[in-house]
This record gives structure tokens, sequence and C-alpha cells, in this order.
């Protein structure tokens, strides 16, 4: 399997789930800061419009597809790696290992209430996860050294992203030899899709076991 692919012009890394988790471990103790970003099409359709963006996107050190369709616009037609982007299991892997290392993490998003929603998940779901400082660009708007003086006081091993394309982009490129931590993982709004993702899951469950129930219920009336 090709390490790189090639869609719009643009190389994405084309890694197994393995083999990225891999690379984001071996950073996470590692400095200077080292940036992974999950691309979508959506994020791919704005770099063709932001050529400072897509140049600074293609300096990160990781780039993974969070859409299937960005593999098989690249001709990838491996069953398990459309799998597992479709699933965003890279995403999971990655909140499982901070979670499972009580990691110290600096939580950023563009708005509070992207913030709380992220928040929630976390907190939910990868509790052992140490937010340790939040903020957003919404509250901190005036300048970037706000933004860097929480995180970099924040003493955190890893920041977790939720920018938008080129907004992330181009605060990374004004800061990125500024901030002290190992990994800045951008996830943009990929937490809450994985969020919403869960409550279909939970309500298609809830479903089945109602319809489980009625069934007994019924046999129960008819042996009565």
């Amino acid at each position: 399997m090709d390490e790189k692919i090639q869609v719009l012009g643009l190389e994405i890394d084309n890694l197994s789930v393995k083999d990225a988790m891999k690379c984001i471990v071996d950073y996470m103790g590692t400095e200077p800061v080292n940036v992974v970003e999950m691309v979508t099409m959506h994020t791919l359709g704005k770099f063709q419009q932001d050529e400072q963006a897509s140049t600074i996107f293609q300096s990160f050190d990781l780039a993974l597809a969070s859409d299937k369709g960005i593999l098989e616009a690249a001709g990838v037609t491996e069953e398990r790696r459309l799998r597992e982007v479709d699933e965003l299991l890279i995403i999971k892997m990655v909140m499982r290992y901070l979670h499972k290392n009580n990691a110290k993490v600096f939580l950023l998003a563009e708005n509070v209430a992207d913030l709380e929603k992220m928040k929630g998940y976390i907190q939910e779901d990868y509790a052992n996860i140490q937010l340790v400082e939040t903020a957003t660009l919404e509250e901190n708007a005036v300048s970037d050294d706000m933004l860097l003086n929480l995180m970099n006081g924040a003493e955190v091993e890893c920041i977790l992203s939720a920018l938008s394309s080129p907004i992330e982009e181009q605060f990374i490129y004004r800061n990125k030899s500024l901030v002290n931590a190992r990994v800045w993982l951008g996830f943009g709004d990929l937490l809450d899709e994985m969020r919403k993702q869960k409550n279909i899951f939970q309500k298609v469950k809830e479903f089945v076991l109602r319809q489980i129930l009625k069934r007994e219920m019924a046999k129960k009336g008819e042996n009565a």
C-alpha cells in the first residue's frame, strides 16, 4: 500500500490505523509539537479556494483522511481501509489512547457551544483524559498571545482542536514554534460527528430492546 495518496493536488497519508497510531504514539514522546490533522472532503474543497492554507497543510506531520470519499477518489479500493475511515476508527483509537494514559489535554474550539459539546462527550466516554484547560477563539479573539499563554501555562501533552479550515492552518502557521505540547490533533467537528453516531446507535439499540420487550410481553399474554 502506498503511504501517500494524491487528491485534488494534495498529498494525504494513506496509513492503516495501526501505522497511524504508531506515528502518533511516537509523537507523544518527542518535541517539538507535531501536527496531526484529519481531512474531510469539505476541508479539501476549502483548500481549493485558499492556496496559503493548502501550502500550510502540506507542512503538517501527518494528514489522515476521515472521509472514505477521499480514498475512493484516489483509487483506494481495499475494503478494510475504507471501513476504518468510514467508522472514524483512528479518532476512536487516539481517544482511547489518551484515556488509557490519563493524558493532559488542552481543548480548543471556535465557540462556547462547540466547546461544551466536546467537553461533554469526552467527560462521558473518556473520563480519564485530563482536560487541564479549555478555550475558544470566541472568548480570545483579541490576539493569539492570550491563547498561547493558556496553552503553555497548562503544561499539557496534547492540544485537541475543533477549529475549522482555514482557521486552524493559519493559527498553526503563526504559532507552531511557540506551542509547548507534544501533539496538536486537528479533529475539526469529527468528535461531534462521533457523538451523533453514538446517539443514533443508542436510539437503534433502545428501539430493538423495546421490540424484544413487546414480543416477550405478547408471548406472556398469549400463554396467560
